[in-house]
């Protein structure tokens, strides 16, 4: 090495050394809100690219509930299902409903397809039975049977659902740090069971494990979780508050959090969010249990959504 080369030498190395310090020192010292500030951003980013796949609630296109016996189906307006016009022949065939089972008869020559696989006739397996469910396709449609309050029904994706293809992005509320909160959880021994409400009109009870309080506004308010399938690791939450309706969607909003740990349960309202109905008339949504009607604003999360703002 020449003495120009090691006269170089050290400053680049303290350089070096300190630029290496410096990220450390930023790294360590970012704080919790950063973090978690961050990770809202990304939740938004996550749920504006979930609002434009095949899974989301704007790609419901229809929901029919199953009568016994035969359930015909195309675009043929006198079939019992009508699918969206120039989506499909005008009669593909027909659901059948014995008991508490579903099958589906295809025309011959039509190509529907079953799990990726061609199908004439074949019992379905509905979402209570098995996640996923059977999936027939389409064309651009895609169709599941679904069973809610003890009747089948099947449902309708659309890929190409104007509605869809139109969406642009979702409303949120600024992210507000102080309705990132820390809620003291009070378990109800044994847990006991909420009756909830759905907009298709049947009810289901679940298992409510206690009660999440905590203050709002200087107001103290309070929040009844549910799991919504037996084992789950989450605690979910349904809630109204006093923005329904005018900024929010008025049928409220849900909310998923952590399980409780030391008495306390976290939940950040910045991720709160719409229910399927407020996209869509072919959902089976369920409404909040009165308890958790609040009468204090929660202005964080997700807006109400309109679609005169899509199309500008």
């Amino acid at each position: 090495m020449n003495s120009l080369s090691r006269i170089n030498e050290k400053p680049l190395l303290r350089a070096t050394y300190h630029c290496l310090i410096a990220i450390v020192v930023w790294a360590s010292s970012t704080s919790a809100s950063d973090k978690t500030l961050l990770e809202d951003m990304n939740y938004r980013r996550n749920r504006g690219e979930w609002m434009r796949s095949a899974k989301s609630p704007l790609a419901l296109a229809g929901l029919f509930w199953l009568k016994v016996g035969k359930n015909t189906f195309g675009t043929d307006p006198s079939n019992d299902f009508v699918l969206p016009a120039g989506s499909a022949p005008g009669r593909v065939g027909h659901f059948e409903l014995m008991g508490s089972t579903a099958s589906v008869d295809v025309k011959s020559g039509i190509a529907v397809k079953l799990n990726g696989e061609q199908v004439s006739r074949q019992e379905l397996i509905n979402d209570a039975t098995s996640v996923p469910p059977d999936v027939l396709e389409l064309n651009h449609l895609r169709m599941k049977v679904i069973q809610r309050g003890g009747k089948l029904a099947v449902r309708l994706t659309d890929l190409k659902n104007p509605r869809l293809l139109a969406f642009k992005s979702l409303d949120f509320y600024e992210i507000d740090p102080e309705l990132r909160v820390e809620a003291e959880f009070v378990p109800y021994q044994p847990p006991k069971k909420i009756r909830v409400a759905s907009i298709a009109g049947y009810a289901e009870e679940l298992e409510c494990p206690g009660v999440a309080r905590f203050r709002v506004g200087g107001t103290t308010v309070q929040l009844e979780p549910v799991f919504e399938t037996a084992g789950d690791t989450k605690l979910y939450f349904m809630f109204k508050d006093s923005t329904n309706g005018r900024e929010t969607y008025g049928g409220g909003r849900y909310l998923y959090s952590a399980l409780p740990s030391n008495g306390r349960v976290k939940l950040n309202f910045n991720q709160a969010h719409n229910p399927y109905c407020a996209y869509n008339s072919y959902s089976t949504c369920q409404i909040p249990p009165l308890q958790n009607w609040l009468k204090v604003p929660i202005r964080a999360g997700e807006k109400k959504y309109t679609e005169s703002k899509q199309a500008r």
